[in-house]
């Protein structure tokens, strides 16, 4: 009974919400952003994904079972009570953190020096990247199935992947 209080203290407590204003990297247009007051970074992984998941999905226009649909199929997310969930994860190619993301995308698309070590790490940077990411690739292609190619494969097709996160239900 004492983990289901706690669980849903924090539920809860993830709706309280703030807002502030973010630009669009592509464009000069201000976007609002709505970020739950009671997640920070000393939270667990799981709950900083839901948060950042949610928040930038809503920014940049990704419909939430693509967002996480994403986040499953690179690192396994399975959402906000996902305790054991480990975001530091490093591909074989080279991509980082829970979104797995590569190195030369984030320093091109954020136009930074961003280090691995902060895209392993930080959850709200690494996610994002991807979301602006698939912004940004839908804006170009205008096909979900097709982004989802690109970004996995880095050429626009659909693949078995593709198809994984078109179709990725959330069920928790």
């Amino acid at each position: 009974m004492l983990v289901n209080s706690i669980k849903i203290g924090i539920v809860v407590g993830a709706f309280a919400v703030t807002t502030f204003s973010v630009t669009k990297p592509e464009s000069e247009e201000t976007l609002e952003v709505r970020i739950p007051d009671s997640i920070d970074q000393g939270a667990p992984p799981s709950l900083q994904m839901y948060k950042y998941i949610k928040a930038y999905a809503d920014t940049f226009d990704i419909p939430l079972n693509y967002a996480f649909g994403i986040a499953y199929a690179e690192t396994r997310y399975e959402g906000p009570f996902h305790w054991k969930y480990n975001h530091a994860q490093t591909s074989p190619t080279g991509a980082e953190g829970p979104m797995q993301i590569l190195l030369s995308t984030a320093r091109y698309l954020n136009k930074d020096l961003v280090s691995r070590e902060r895209l392993r790490t930080d959850i709200e940077y690494n996610v994002k990247t991807s979301m602006g990411y698939l912004r940004r690739l839908h804006n170009r292609y205008k096909n979900w199935p097709i982004v989802f190619g690109y970004y996995n494969t880095g050429y626009p097709r659909v693949n078995d992947y593709a198809i994984r996160v078109t179709n990725h239900k959330l069920d928790w």
